[in-house]
C-alpha cells in the first residue's frame, strides 16, 4: 500500500507543478499582503474602520508605469537580423502601480494602501498607506494635475519608481512662479536647435499668462519635483506644462511669488515641520 501511495505521488506531484506554473492571477496574495500592511499602520483608527479592511473587497486601482520590452534580434557585426523574428509580449509582466482602496461608511475619508507589483499582481509590494479625503470639485485643479502628472510620465523617466507614483496619487502643491525658462537651460534638447527655438517660441506666446509650477516632493527631502507651466491670467484655467525640473527647497523659494488658493491646500514645510 505505501508503494502504491510513494507511485501515486510521484505521478501526480508533476502534474500539480503544472498547474501552479500556469497561475495567471495573483490578486488575492496581493490582496492579503495589502491588509496585512494596511491594518499594521492604521492602528490609530477605531477598531469597525479596520474591520472594514479585514472583511470588505477594496477597490483596486491600476496606472501603467513601464511597459514590458522584449527583448529583439537586432544586427550585430556581419551577422544580419532576422525579419523573421517576432519577438514575443508578455503585457501581464508590464510593472504598474496596484493600489488598494477602502471606503468605510463613515470615515470621511479613503483608506489606500499604495504598492507596485507586475499587471497580473504578482510580486505586489506595499510602498505606504495614505488617507484621502475626496476633494471638491475643481476642474481647473484637477485639469492641470492630470496634465503635469502625463508630462512627468513622459518626460521625467529619471525619478525614481517612488517619485513617479507620488506624482500620480497625491496632491500638489501649486505655487506662483517666475522661472525665467528661456535662459535656464542650455539648447541641448534632443531635437537639437529646431526643438530648442520651437521651445523658445512657445514661451513668447505665454508672456501674457500667469506663470504657476505643480510642485511634488522628491525622495530627498530637501528637493522638489518643479513642472512649470503657464495658465490664464486669472489662473490654472488652460494650464500646459513648459518645463520640468527637480530643484532643491532652497532653489525653488527664489522663484517663489505666491500660492494659489484655489486648490486643496498643501504646504510641505508644514508638513515636515509638524512630524518633528
Amino acid at each position: 500500500m505505501r508503494f502504491f501511495n510513494r507511485i501515486f505521488l510521484a505521478a501526480l506531484l508533476p502534474l500539480m507543478l503544472g498547474l501552479a506554473a500556469c497561475k495567471t492571477d495573483y490578486t488575492d496574495e496581493a490582496l492579503d499582503k495589502a491588509r496585512e500592511y494596511t491594518l499594521e499602520n492604521t492602528r490609530m483608527l477605531p477598531e469597525p474602520y479596520r474591520d472594514y479592511v479585514r472583511y470588505a473587497t477594496p477597490e483596486l486601482q491600476i496606472e501603467t508605469l513601464f511597459e514590458y520590452m522584449p527583448l529583439t534580434l537586432t544586427e550585430y557585426g556581419h551577422i544580419p537580423r532576422n525579419p523573421e523574428f517576432i519577438p514575443e509580449k508578455a503585457p501581464e509582466c508590464d510593472y504598474i502601480t496596484s493600489n488598494f482602496v477602502w471606503n468605510p461608511p463613515g470615515l470621511g475619508f479613503s483608506i489606500i494602501a499604495l504598492g507596485q507589483s507586475q499587471r497580473n499582481m504578482r510580486f505586489w509590494e506595499p510602498i505606504k498607506v495614505v488617507f484621502k479625503k475626496p476633494s471638491r470639485a475643481n476642474a481647473p485643479y484637477e485639469a492641470a494635475r492630470s496634465a503635469a502628472i502625463q508630462y512627468v510620465t513622459n518626460n521625467m523617466l529619471y525619478l525614481s519608481t517612488a517619485e513617479r507614483v507620488r506624482v500620480r496619487f497625491s496632491e500638489v502643491e501649486i505655487l506662483e512662479t517666475d522661472f525665467d525658462l528661456e535662459y535656464m537651460f542650455e539648447p541641448m534638447m534632443e531635437g537639437g536647435e529646431a526643438e530648442w527655438k520651437a521651445f523658445l517660441d512657445s514661451l513668447k506666446q505665454q508672456r501674457d499668462k500667469k506663470q504657476f509650477s505643480l510642485v511634488w516632493k522628491a525622495d530627498d527631502p530637501n528637493k522638489r519635483i518643479v513642472i512649470a507651466g503657464f495658465g490664464s491670467p486669472d489662473g490654472l484655467i488652460g494650464w500646459k506644462p513648459a518645463s520640468g525640473m527637480v530643484l532643491t527647497k532652497k532653489r525653488l523659494d527664489e522663484y517663489i511669488i505666491g500660492r494659489y488658493t484655489q486648490a486643496p491646500a498643501l504646504n510641505f514645510d508644514t508638513m515636515e515641520s509638524g512630524k518633528k
